[in-house]
């Protein structure tokens, strides 16, 4: 069954992984309703994954899992997607829109000039290393590496609720090939 897992997440996160990627260029829009439509994708994506869930539930644990089993799938499951979204983003950043990292470093300087009353308040050093620092994390590879935590850590939270709603043990009139007992 260990061998199933893995196919199953990884054909699961690649479709959730470009899910990821359409999100993240809907989010990239300026426009207010292309960016509330990514909420609704973000709803899918949580509707696909119950669905990819049950359906590995019932097709290759045999109608029963364990909660362990429900968060070890959806964490697998979101990695690969997060793998999948990363290397669509670099290609994206890097080659379609290679303009996007720039002026978000370009807000985000402007961001932090406006607030530097707040840096300075914190006592957190604004000086050139710092800049250059956050110049080297507006780097394609970079910014889309640092996603894969974010989809990760996204997958670890929704593998921790849907454990308890997915999770079914095997009925005590069950025997270990999943045929019920039954009175002869």
């Amino acid at each position: 069954m260990r061998d199933n897992i893995f196919k199953s997440t990884m054909t699961s996160g690649l479709f959730l992984g470009v899910l990821f990627f359409v999100n993240f260029v809907l989010n990239s829009s300026s426009n207010v309703f292309i960016k509330l439509l990514s909420f609704l994708l973000i709803a899918f994506i949580i509707i696909v994954s119950i669905k990819n869930t049950k359906n590995y539930r019932d097709k290759e644990c045999n109608g029963t899992i364990t909660y362990g089993r429900v968060f070890q799938y959806v964490t697998f499951m979101f990695l690969f997607a997060g793998i999948i979204s990363s290397l669509f983003k670099i290609i994206y950043l890097q080659y379609i829109n290679p303009d996007m990292l720039t002026n978000m470093f370009e807000e985000s300087v402007r961001q932090i000039e406006q607030n530097r009353a707040l840096f300075d308040r914190f006592n957190l050093p604004l000086d050139d290393k710092y800049f250059e620092e956050l110049e080297n994390q507006m780097k394609p590879v970079n910014y889309s590496l640092q996603s894969i935590w974010v989809n990760l850590i996204f997958g670890l939270v929704l593998g921790f609720i849907l454990g308890f709603f997915i999770k079914k043990e095997k009925s005590i009139f069950e025997s270990d090939d999943n045929q019920t007992i039954s009175n002869v």
